[in-house]
């Protein structure tokens, strides 16, 4: 690039993307944050916060005219480096570069993202086998659903009485219709304006003809969910967000999965699709913003409705792979002082929300169980992500030769990144995403033990902590019968330097021990939901069904082992069968 001349004429295009915020600092001073659409600018220096207030304002400047954006004036050479820094990033460029104005653009009206053909389904007990077979690799019964599948998820595929997918472009490729939809350029100012992808302008269109409805029904569950959890209602934290946001997802899965008298797919209530539609960027959302500061969590931090439109803002939460989220900020800021900050809605719509889910309770109570299961499953990833790499280091410090079982080595290799689990978080380093998981999912794990029944506790986990805690004379015994038969069914292991021998033992023994106890703890809690639901049991789970977990970001420890070894390793509840050829070792 060539050298920035104080005569350059310099512009900010697609300038409505531009939104900023002050925001404390590490040291606890406020920082200005502009940001551009995927891009943030932060001014810390006091002396540089009239810049970055003037760089809000202008439209068009020359670059010498940066020297007087303050009383004292800036020298030429550090105004330089910032314009040169700004216009590599393409936040700034030259007037002569500017584009013309853009024609309208169009969109097509499918994504083609479906076979054609295809019917729509909602999961019940008929298609739930087929469907979680065609999406997760495994067939899963109606009463074992919430074990693989996140509870927000469950309305998705289905279609409501306006003839729309609860999920809209958030349903998942292998369930997708793809209806006929009108898509437009985005204008709304902020990370969204003219962005590559679209709005869903059809989807709008619903929203905006039933909004009274909406905003009705939003105050009508945050009412009757806050009676539950009532010493947060003036003041929520965003754990308690993320608890209101989910149970009313949930409230849409409960009736289409409950047991007694489930909603037929096609005849699903549609103001409770769209109130679905509207919180479940509500939920994305707190779902990062639990995650977002490295060694603490923060469930318990106090937001506001404003908080968390701000929040989604400034990380870009308003955009996804198909499209930009659609609502204008004037009514995505009425939505959230209703939901959030008390205000009523202007109508009290009926039927209310109670006539269209029925027992709003249980519906609570089933988002409950679901967090903690999904909270259970995502936490025992990251309990197997924590030994994959223990295995990995130790092959790296004790086993520099390559010939030392090379299937296992190669394995324990391949990295924990995006590129090979595309649902890995990576806002943090490895160990603490996989720490922030135990962190996130032991608070909600915790909160949710406390608002359910005692009766829907019984046989559950009571500590996310208990996923690493194991007695360790049943650990060492388990490691020696397994160091027993290893040695008799895999000749190799014997020679292995005797520190790697027992790590690899460790590690083994205290996976196998994780299965049992997850499977346990997850059949528990899911025979109360179908309990509660009036639905049938499901069948006995095994390792293979945890595996199955459709949000997945971390290897099968157990497979991982099987196919490092060349061994049979399956878990149930209660026991694990290792076996190779006439060789077979059950662990209890």
């Amino acid at each position: 690039m060539a050298e920035l001349q104080p005569t350059d004429v310099l512009f900010i295009p697609n300038r409505r993307r531009i939104t900023h915020a002050m925001l404390e600092g590490p040291s606890g001073k406020p920082a200005l944050h502009i940001f551009y659409g995927a891009k943030e600018i932060i001014f810390r220096e006091e002396e540089m916060m009239p810049f970055g207030n003037a760089l809000l304002k202008v439209e068009r400047f020359r670059a010498d005219e940066a020297k007087g954006w303050s009383t004292a004036g800036y020298e030429w050479e550090k105004v330089r480096g910032l314009l040169e820094a700004l216009v590599s990033e393409e936040i700034l460029k030259h007037f002569e570069d500017a584009p013309p104005p853009p024609n309208s653009q169009t969109f097509p009206k499918h994504l083609g993202r479906n076979v054609e053909g295809r019917q729509p389904e909602s999961y019940d007990e008929s298609l739930c086998p087929a469907m979680t077979q065609r999406v997760l690799g495994r067939a899963m019964d109606l009463g074992n659903l919430e074990v693989v599948l996140p509870i927000h998820r469950v309305a998705h595929p289905a279609v409501d009485s306006d003839g729309r997918q609860v999920g809209e472009n958030n349903v998942i490729d292998g369930l997708y219709l793809d209806f006929p939809t009108e898509r437009r350029l985005c204008n709304y100012a902020g990370s969204r304006y003219h962005a590559p992808e679209p709005i869903n302008a059809t989807a709008l269109k619903h929203m905006t003809k039933r909004w009274p409805e909406l905003l009705s029904l939003t105050e009508q569950f945050r009412t009757h969910f806050f009676k539950r959890f009532p010493a947060h209602e003036k003041a929520p934290r965003a754990g308690d967000v993320h608890f209101l946001a989910v149970g009313m997802l949930s409230a849409v899965g409960y009736v289409l999965v409950r047991g007694d008298n489930p909603v037929p797919n096609g005849q699903l209530d549609a103001g409770l699709a769209a109130s679905f539609r509207l919180i479940d960027g509500v939920r994305i959302v707190t779902t990062q913003l639990m995650r977002d500061t490295a060694g603490k969590q923060s469930c318990d931090r106090v937001v506001s409705g404003k908080a968390i439109a701000d929040y989604a803002e400034r990380n870009f939460l308003y955009m996804d792979k198909y499209g930009v989220c659609a609502g204008p900020q004037i009514l995505i800021d009425e939505y959230m002082s209703v939901l959030l900050d008390g205000v009523a809605a202007p109508i009290q719509v009926q039927p209310d929300i109670h006539a269209r889910v029925g027992d709003v309770d249980t519906a609570i109570d089933y988002a409950l169980h679901g967090i903690r299961l999904e909270g259970i499953v995502r936490s025992y990833g990251s309990a197997q992500g924590i030994l994959h790499e223990r295995m990995k280091d130790a092959f790296a410090g004790h086993a520099p030769d390559a010939a030392l079982l090379p299937k296992l080595q190669e394995l324990a290799k391949i990295p924990i990144d995006r590129e090979h689990f595309s649902f890995l978080r990576n806002d943090h380093s490895l160990r603490e995403t996989f720490e922030m998981e135990f962190r996130v999912n032991g608070w909600l794990l915790d909160e949710a033990r406390a608002a359910l029944p005692a009766a829907d506790l019984v046989g559950t986990l009571e500590s996310m902590e208990d996923l690493r805690r194991f007695n360790a004379d049943a650990q060492a015994v388990s490691g020696r019968k397994l160091g027993e038969f290893l040695t008799a069914a895999v000749p190799d292991f014997a020679t292995l330097p005797v520190p790697l021998r027992d790590e690899l033992l460790a590690v083994a023994a205290e996976c196998f021990a994780l299965d049992r106890l997850v499977l346990r703890t997850v059949g528990n809690e899911q025979e109360i939901v179908n309990r509660r639901l009036g639905r049938k049991q499901g069948r006995a789970l095994t390792t293979e069904d945890l595996t199955a977990y459709a949000r997945r970001c971390t290897p099968v420890l157990n497979k991982v082992l099987a196919e490092g070894l060349g061994l049979s390793i399956s878990s149930t509840a209660g026991a694990t069968v290792v076996a190779h050829g006439p060789h077979s070792l059950t662990l209890n």
